[in-house]
């Protein structure tokens, strides 16, 4: 019976141990989530990514990045914020109040598709905030989203031959006759 009790406080004290190093303790705790804004894109169509970030703290949390502030990173592959960082060395401060959140959002175009074009099949996209408070805890858990072939497109031509009343030039007689031709 001892050695089960001692087995069990060694876990937990272990537990604690990786608990407290997986985090950073001067790490702010923002909850961190991407959406896009459908489950399902047809090849070539833009995929919108909205980046959440919740404060559940009973404080206001202010959080300092440069430029991009948001990014998100397609299959493990593509990182959107490589494109688009800024070379001014510029820190912008965000603070979201206790129990709110701010959105970006984020938009894989025509020049994102260039760079990484999306294949038919199952893709993941995470969502990140690059802010220096946020050491260790600024990421989103991975969203799957599916692209499927564009429908094909079917021509259907439809030719209809102008109907033409040929008009006899005979004269009819008889009771058909209702007037000139």
């Amino acid at each position: 019976m001892k050695t089960k009790k001692n087995a069990g406080a060694g876990a937990m004290i272990v537990l604690l141990i990786f608990l407290t190093n997986a985090i950073p303790s001067n790490a702010t705790i923002v909850d961190i989530s991407v959406e896009t804004d459908k489950p399902t894109y047809q090849s070539g169509e833009y995929v919108t990514v909205s980046i959440t970030a919740y404060n559940p703290n009973p404080q206001p949390v202010t959080l300092n990045s440069g430029i991009p502030f948001a990014s998100y990173v397609m299959d493990d592959t593509y990182n959107w914020a490589d494109w688009h960082t800024s070379d001014i060395p510029v820190i912008i401060p965000l603070t979201i109040q206790s129990n709110s959140s701010y959105t970006w959002i984020l938009i894989h175009d025509e020049q994102e598709m260039q760079r990484y074009p999306l294949e038919v099949g199952m893709h993941s996209v995470v969502g990140k905030v690059l802010a220096s408070e946020l050491v260790g805890n600024n990421e989103s858990l991975p969203l799957q989203f599916e692209v499927i072939p564009e429908p094909t497109t079917i021509s259907l031509f439809f030719f209809s031959l102008p109907i033409f009343r040929v008009f006899s030039k005979r004269k009819k007689t008889g009771p058909q006759c209702l007037g000139r031709y």
